[in-house]
């Protein structure tokens, strides 16, 4: 799978609130932040991708990945309303960025809101890291 250019944003250069294009409740989808804003000298790269999914969201974090050029994450479900998650990306540099983006979560028939999407990660990116998953459900990643 490529990770669709219609939820990937440029983050903005100040540390201030974006927003993904909405979904779905029962859509299962990708999203990206593209990385090149994040790598300041020559060579660095982002190393870790941290994905903060707040459990009254109604969100599923369904995984989160690395490629060259992309912080990609995977999400089903949804609490009708406007959602905020957490992506917090460090560098080989040492730099870290916290960025909240907000994600518009429309109310639809629900019929597979149950059922575990299978949508994959992007071809060829690192998942972040091994997941661990919290006694309420909730994805951690380290």
């Amino acid at each position: 799978m490529m990770p669709c250019s219609a939820r990937s944003l440029y983050p903005s250069n100040e540390a201030t609130i974006q927003t993904f294009p909405s979904k779905n409740r029962g859509d299962a989808l990708d999203y990206s932040l593209y990385l090149s804003p994040f790598c300041c000298d020559p060579g660095e790269t982002v190393i870790r991708l941290t994905v903060d999914v707040p459990q009254n969201t109604g969100l599923t974090l369904l995984w989160s990945a690395l490629s060259s050029t992309l912080a990609t994450i995977g999400l089903q479900g949804g609490t009708p309303g406007t959602q905020s998650i957490t992506m917090t990306l460090e560098t080989s540099t040492g730099r870290r960025y916290v960025r909240t983006l907000r994600i518009t979560v429309l109310d639809d028939a629900g019929s597979v809101d149950a059922v575990q999407a299978s949508l994959p990660p992007p071809d060829h990116a690192a998942i972040q890291p091994d997941n661990l998953t919290l006694p309420d459900g909730r994805i951690l990643t380290l």
